[in-house]
């Protein structure tokens, strides 16, 4: 069920369907990996078969003999920057000291055909000298094992404190310490990471490929080439799926070395379980808790330890920590706490951003925390929660004022109405109710950001909007016009997006952290500001009048019994050889310093969502079904009800999935075990329960029309509401997911 209401609006509150629906549907859109260059070279790329070892020499030699193969090319043919990473540029384009993780890339091979590229590949050898493989964040941490890095193998270290946690402990009713574990998951996308790339007739390299930030990616390819960013054009529209997994770089440089080296067109697509293999994943986590209470059931203090398993580089660990850091201590009133928070280093891969960005990790944790200090009270969970939210105004645990957190009271208040246990169905079944809160923040924080877009009034009747995050799937074109057509007041129909393709829109910035909307919709806003604003200019000059008593409504100035249409308006600009593109930068609100130890700690704005699981066990087999989900969620103002509910929905399947069933798995030489479909399994629509979205009434005075965010909060909560619900079910409650049959039993 979406709830929607009677709205003010023409366009906003309204669940228009997606502008790109009908070309998905019908099979017509091409993405990125679908597209065939003429005179286009194919490229594989050669990986490591070893986890951890000595690069000792790299043989390319027979691979050059095989016909038709035009590069062959390894670390020693890179121009300029061996290295990138969203944080921090350490991953190697191609390896050449050290592998660090089963299928690290270390030679890339083009030829006239799949034929002659795969048979090159096939000749390529490497000497490696293996090393022990770090399996495990314990592992990584033991004294005696072997460095990844030079550095160590803690990545980031930091520690984050507030009061005196040693005095609220010792004048505590209740204290309870518990460790939590959370898996590694991947982000199975349909389109698995692939594009295309070519060299035009200015000399400018295209690199055509799925992601989620094409101008990052640009910067990136540029320090990798040494060649200007002017030079590089990145196009990552139309994407299939991302969840965060095409944020950092997957195959764009490769893509561009070859280009740049070979001078002809080039094809790169990762098989599926070359992406099970090299893809990104998210990180796994050990966390540890130490929370007390006093007899009323207010919350004390909470000590935090966080260790994430960052795989072989850091790639967005570091702001992983800073997001499981702020969300260790939920939306509650903890005025004592001491969080300890580690990166390390192993020999699983790369873990980077995924749906939620730390923050399920450690909701698992404090959430699984709050439902068992309720059982110890013997409190309703709801009530422990409402006793302790965060309320609008008060200073929350990392010295920022809460802005508008009445719409999680509302939500816990409307979950309670929810909450009951559901009958057994059959024989040998016992079933549970849990129950969740999730916290997000939109954006990045205290991290300055300056998203730019654009607006072009044409004067043919069209007004193209132009921004660079990408649409995977989440809904931003369509929420994006929609926010245009109300402002300028105009038909949806007359509107064009142009988005994610740095030669005609923009720097937005990327798709990620729940910040699209909030960030291209402000910037869109400003520049239909500046568009009508120059525009009555000019609608003043043909009236021949002053400009503040024209007024504007519907596509439409409007002076006495005269009219003119911003469509006439820009062709009189044009005429005058005044440009019809308007760009705004919006300079997005927030604490301009974060919290001592921390890079983007804490948010201006938050998203929360509180969710009820109601779940079947079945008593001989140990399986867990899920039947029935309720979600509350205070994402603001809602653009669409039904894209949002959408994205509400998604997560949760995946969060269900997190909870329940998924685990990447490595052997004992580090070599990935689940890298498709049939080995790594991820939720089906047989799968799904009964999903029941809802959304509270609320308005955010700092987004697009009071919108906030959605894409993360839905997923957040859920491993720790399948848990409290197998808990009621069975009367045992687990720390460790996904919660697997043989945990259960």
């Amino acid at each position: 069920m979406i709830t929607e209401t009677i709205s003010k609006y023409n366009y906003i509150n309204k669940s228009i369907p997606r502008i790109d629906s009908i070309d998905k549907v019908v099979g017509s859109l091409l993405y990125l990996t679908d597209l065939k260059l003429e005179n286009a070279l194919y490229a594989y790329t050669f990986r490591s078969k070893v986890a951890h070892g000595k690069i000792n020499a790299i043989y390319t030699e027979d691979a050059e003999k095989v016909n038709g193969v035009k590069a062959v090319l390894t670390y020693k043919d890179i121009p300029a920057m061996n290295g990138y990473g969203a944080i921090v540029p350490e991953i190697p384009v191609l390896a050449y000291d050290k592998v660090r993780y089963y299928g690290e890339p270390l030679a890339l091979v083009a030829a006239e055909t799949q034929e002659a590229a795969l048979e090159a590949l096939n000749r390529i050898k490497a000497d490696i000298t293996p090393l022990p493989v770090i399996h495990s964040i314990d592992e990584a941490l033991d004294e005696n094992a072997p460095k990844i890095h030079d550095k160590g193998n803690i990545a980031r270290h930091t520690v984050v404190r507030k009061g005196d946690v040693e005095k609220a402990r010792s004048s505590a009713y209740i204290v309870l310490e518990r460790s939590y574990e959370t898996p590694m998951q991947k982000h199975m996308f349909l389109e698995p990471e692939g594009g295309v790339a070519f060299v035009d007739e200015e000399g400018t390299i295209n690199v055509l490929a799925g992601g989620q930030t094409p101008y990052r990616d640009r910067i990136q390819i540029s320090r990798v080439l040494g060649i200007p960013p002017e030079k590089i054009r990145v196009k990552n529209t139309p994407t299939g799926g991302a969840f965060g997994g095409k944020d950092d770089i997957t195959v764009q440089i490769h893509l561009a070395l070859l280009a740049y080296k070979t001078k002809r067109p080039v094809k790169l697509v990762w098989s599926r379980e070359e992406s099970g293999i090299a893809g990104f994943h998210r990180t796994a986590s050990k966390i540890k808790l130490r929370t007390s209470v006093d007899r009323s059931g207010f919350l004390l203090s909470n000590e935090a330890t966080i260790y994430l398993d960052s795989g072989a580089y850091q790639s967005f660990g570091p702001t992983i920590l800073d997001v499981s850091i702020e969300t260790i201590n939920g939306p509650y009133r903890i005025p004592n706490y001491v969080i300890d928070a580690n990166l390390v280093y192993t020999n699983n891969g790369i873990a980077s951003a995924f749906r939620g960005f730390g923050a399920p990790e450690s909701n698992f944790a404090i959430e699984s925390m709050i439902n068992e200090l309720a059982d110890e009270l013997k409190l309703d969970p709801i009530d422990l929660r409402l006793k302790n939210i965060l309320k609008t105004g008060e200073i929350g645990p990392f010295n920022n004022e809460i802005r508008h957190a009445e719409g999680l009271e509302e939500a816990l208040k409307r979950a309670k109405e929810l909450f009951y246990r559901p009958d057994p169905t059959g024989p040998f079944q016992r079933t549970g109710v849990g129950i969740a809160v999730s916290v997000k923040g939109v954006g990045f924080g205290t991290l300055p950001e300056y998203p730019t877009a654009a607006i072009e009034i044409v004067p043919e009747g069209r007004v193209n909007i132009m921004f660079s995050n990408v649409d995977y799937g989440q809904g931003i074109n369509t929420g994006n016009a929609q926010l245009v057509a109300e402002k300028l007041q105009i038909p949806l129909s007359q509107i064009n997006v142009f988005h994610s393709d740095t030669k005609f829109a923009p720097d937005t910035g990327g798709s990620s952290a729940s910040r699209s909307t909030f960030n291209a919709g402000n910037a869109l806003l400003l520049a239909c500001e500046k568009a009508l604003s120059e525009l009555k200019m000019e609608a003043a000059s043909y009236f021949m009048t002053k400009s503040d008593v024209i007024t504007y409504k519907d596509g439409y100035f409007y002076f006495k019994d005269k009219t003119v249409s911003i469509y006439e308006l820009a062709k009189r600009l044009r005429f005058k050889g005044k440009s019809t593109r308007f760009e705004a930068t919006l300079e997005v609100p927030r604490y301009t310093e974060a919290v001592e130890g921390t890079l983007e700690v804490p948010h201006m704005v938050y998203m929360y969502g509180v969710i009820i699981t109601k779940v079947e066990i079945d008593e001989l087999l140990g399986k867990i079904k899920p039947r029935e989900v309720d979600f509350i969620a205070d994402i603001g103002n809602v653009i669409n009800p039904a894209i949002a509910a959408g994205q509400i929905e998604g997560g949760i399947i995946q969060g269900l999935g997190y909870s329940l069933i998924e685990e990447l798995n490595y052997d004992k030489d580090g070599k990935p075990l689940n890298i498709n479909y049939t080995t790594y399994v991820v939720p089906v629509i047989s799968d799904s329960p009964s999903i029941n979205v809802e959304f509270i009434k609320s308005y955010e005075e700092l987004g697009p029309f009071g919108a906030k965010g959605v894409g993360e909060v839905s997923i957040i909560p859920v491993g720790a509401s399948v848990a409290d619900a197998v808990t009621d079910a069975i009367g045992k409650r687990n720390y460790k997911l996904p919660l697997l049959p043989w945990r259960i039993i």
